[in-house]
């Protein structure tokens, strides 16, 4: 038995024939309905739908890769976008990502002097750190093997310093528009969680390669590009933070209690619903 997933919207419409909802589309992840929240197949309609929406294909960034990891290396954790792109600017205009040469000491003169940001001059706090970074990573990146290209250029870059395994995925995305590495995030993460596609104890910090692994089969298995499928995930948890928290809580409820607190076990997860139905 099988099901039928229809989509039509101004853009053009499909079909797509999936297997029952009770089938697994890998192990330990139901297919569900297309409209159950968060089966996979409630996924792969929302995906589908996003793709027909678009109404010009997702575009490249137009940088060259040293300036893809320039940039990665000076926003993220402690930096606002408005800052870090104000800092690559000052970078960029200076030729930091041009020539091999360009020395710690030059890196961190450039990034201490005061950014304009909204018409105010703001000071860049990380200057030392990021620049110790730059000096390290770009003249490896001026001799990146031409043959690299996807996970294998993810994992290249992975071993240099300041770039973990999101930061270097994000930067060979935006570069090429490889789909064989993934971007996480905790929204991924907790639809995943409660899917049963992640453990419970995994986090996108310590096990981001375990995670990807099985978030890139899972995309295969529904024959949907993972990026489709991040695009959705994060959409819907932003746009309805009812439906963050409810994931939130329904892992914190249904959380595996110690063995001695067996006999004192909380009424919440009979109290939460998994299925959202349209």
């Amino acid at each position: 038995m099988t099901q039928i997933l229809a989509i039509l919207t101004r853009h053009g419409s499909l079909q797509r024939e999936i297997p029952a909802p009770d089938q697994c589309v890998m192990p330990g992840v139901r297919w569900g309905h297309a409209d159950e929240f968060p089966a996979a197949a409630y996924w792969l309609q929302r995906a589908l739908t996003w793709r027909l929406e678009q109404e010009t294909p997702l575009r490249r960034s137009n940088r060259t890769l040293a300036e893809e990891v320039g940039a990665w290396l000076l926003g993220g954790q402690g930096v606002t976008a408005a800052v870090a792109q104000a800092a690559f600017e000052r970078l960029r205009g200076k030729g930091a990502f041009v020539r091999a040469g360009v020395s710690e000491a030059e890196c961190l003169l450039w990034l201490s002097e005061p950014l304009e940001v909204a018409g105010q001059a703001v000071a860049y706090r990380l200057a030392a750190q990021r620049a110790k970074y730059l000096a390290a990573t770009l003249p490896a990146v001026f001799e990146v093997p031409s043959t690299l290209e996807g996970r294998e250029l993810r994992d290249w870059l992975m071993a240099l310093p300041g770039l973990g395994p999101k930061s270097a995925s994000g930067i060979v995305r935006q570069w090429s528009g490889a789909t064989d590495v993934a971007l996480l995030d905790n929204y991924v993460l907790r639809v995943g969680q409660v899917m049963g596609l992640f453990g419970r104890k995994l986090t996108v910090e310590r096990h981001y390669l375990e995670m990807e692994a099985r978030f890139l089969q899972l995309c295969k298995a529904m024959n949907v590009a993972a990026p489709d499928v991040e695009a959705v995930m994060a959409q819907e948890l932003i746009r309805s933070p009812e439906t963050a928290r409810f994931l939130t809580d329904y892992l914190k409820a249904t959380e595996p209690k110690p063995k001695a607190a067996a006999t004192r076990r909380a009424q919440a997860p009979e109290q939460l619903s998994l299925v959202f139905t349209g």
